[in-house]
């Protein structure tokens, strides 16, 4: 007959407490189901997590395109309007107008590029690239182009890069308002805010041929060299002038002259000399002086500083005479003469 230990009034050293390894069935169905609700919350939180950061990255990426595009119009317009212009606008204004717009959509261009792209965004970014490349590529041909054909009408090689930098100018317009229809329809997939996109148009709607019109008729473009003698001064300054227009200067014996010279071409001139000398009717003879100025950009101008050794009541002529320099055809401008006596000391 089988005898427990219990039944012997003591308890066995070999005895311990039973622990059940399974919780339960009501409760281990609750620890699933709470399990369960956490993986869902944390997907969940995730997912939206995920959501707000993709909508955060495509209004980043809304906001560049924007900027960029406003930057393009704005260069857009001024080109138009210097380009209606080439007939009339001086060569200096056009090559410093059209380095500001290159200037400006290559600033756009950079911007664009530079950019973290969400997917959504892609095809419409493509395209706003493709526009800003050809803008940039048509503008640079356009430039060269149309100075080469002021400068020689018959230049058909300089005419043929006219009418391709308008067909660039052409592509980027189209590639930019393809770009305006992809990115305006985010507003609807992704459920963000999209702006208006300003007009961005660089091909003029005179085309090639009235382009080409223009710069073989320019009266600005084509390249002029042209120095001339400005103003002069003298220290000390005249007290007044004779009736035949003599200038009457104050008593001294040490006169500085102050000459400006002014570039009135449209492009740099250099290494040329400018004599001053100071005749008189005593002796018929007198001092001179020259100066070199290394390099006159054009629509710059420069003083040079002159000092004679003068007496009194003598009528003196200053003779002002500027070197001609390479392909300068009007040098009337070049030469001053200003008539001057020195009053008696007192």
């Amino acid at each position: 007959m089988p005898v427990s230990f219990g039944s012997w009034g003591f308890k066995s050293p070999l005895a311990h407490d039973v622990s059940y390894i399974f919780s339960p069935p009501r409760r281990r169905r609750r620890g699933v189901w709470l399990l369960a609700v956490f993986s869902v919350a944390v997907v969940v939180i995730v997912l939206v997590t995920s959501l707000r950061s993709e909508r955060r990255l495509l209004a980043a990426y809304i906001d560049t395109a924007q900027e960029s595009a406003t930057g393009a119009s704005t260069a857009a317009d001024e080109f138009l309007d210097v380009a209606e212009r080439v007939v009339t606008v001086d060569r200096q204004e056009f090559v410093t107008t059209m380095s500001r717009i290159r200037s400006s959509v290559g600033a756009s261009g950079t911007l664009v590029s530079g950019a973290e792209v969400p997917a959504e965004a892609l095809p419409g970014h493509a395209r706003l690239e493709l526009a800003l490349t050809s803008w940039l590529r048509g503008l640079d041909l356009f430039e060269g182009a149309v100075l080469a054909v002021a400068d020689d009408p018959t230049d058909e090689v300089a005419a043929a890069v006219v009418a391709g930098a308008l067909v660039e100018l052409s592509v980027g317009d189209r590639a930019y308002e393809a770009s305006v229809i992809e990115l305006a329809a985010l507003e609807g997939e992704a459920d963000v805010e999209v702006p208006s996109y300003p007009v961005a148009v660089f091909a003029p709607t005179a085309g090639a041929p009235g382009v080409l019109e223009a710069a073989r008729t320019a009266t600005g473009l084509a390249v002029r060299t042209d120095v001339a003698v400005a103003t002069v001064s003298f220290e000390p300054r005249a007290l007044d002038e004779t009736e035949a227009g003599v200038d009457i200067l104050p008593f001294t014996d040490r006169l500085i002259v102050n000459i400006t010279v002014t570039n009135q071409g449209n492009q740099s001139a250099t290494a040329f000399d400018l004599r001053a000398a100071l005749l008189s009717d005593r002796t018929g003879t007198g001092s001179s002086e020259t100066e070199t100025v290394e390099r006159l950009a054009a629509a710059e101008s420069t003083s040079l500083e002159f000092v004679f050794e003068v007496v009194p009541l003598v009528n003196y002529e200053l003779v002002i005479n500027l070197d001609p320099v390479p392909g300068e055809f009007d040098t009337e401008n070049n030469v001053l003469i200003v008539p001057f006596v020195v009053n008696e000391a007192r």
